[in-house]
């Protein structure tokens, strides 16, 4: 087995165990069509977002109305901002921008002839992320996006 196939299925077998589907654009849109329907316009979570290029972070979020009103970083007040918003409706516009990138994986530090391979998983009920995880074959450019607590109000 040369070192690319190896890459391969070592890859495979992560995905496997971690309980994670391939993320297409069918998956994220079933997803977030749930997450409407639910309708939940009120709620707190706590983000934990780790990665090769990334400094590990919890952010705490609280949503009213369905608009952010707190966000915290690592327990500091962080700037609300449209592409930083880290809400559901925020995480969603995020795997809709990861899914474009997969899907030019030179632009994530890909060698010529490898690719990325997106996963997540979601709440049946809801719709809302559980976790997302990017891994870039033949580059350290892995992005772990966790929701570790969720409550409805």
């Amino acid at each position: 087995m040369n070192g690319k196939n190896a890459l391969y299925a070592a890859l495979l077998l992560l995905f496997a165990c971690s309980r994670l589907d391939t993320l297409s654009s069918e998956l994220l849109d079933q997803a977030e069509t749930r997450w409407k329907r639910a309708n939940i316009q009120s709620y707190q979570l706590q983000v934990e977002m780790k990665g090769d290029r990334v400094e590990k972070a919890l952010f705490e979020v609280s949503v009213r109305g369905g608009q952010v009103v707190s966000l915290k970083r690592n327990g500091q007040d962080v700037g609300i901002t449209p592409e930083r918003d880290y809400s559901i409706a925020g995480l969603f516009r995020t795997l809709h921008q990861e899914l474009d990138l997969a899907g030019k994986p030179v632009l994530l530090g890909a060698p010529e002839g490898y690719s990325a391979y997106p996963m997540a998983s979601f709440d049946e009920q809801t719709g809302r992320l559980l976790q997302y995880r990017r891994t870039v074959g033949g580059a350290s450019n892995t992005i772990d996006i966790r929701v570790v607590e969720f409550k409805a109000q």
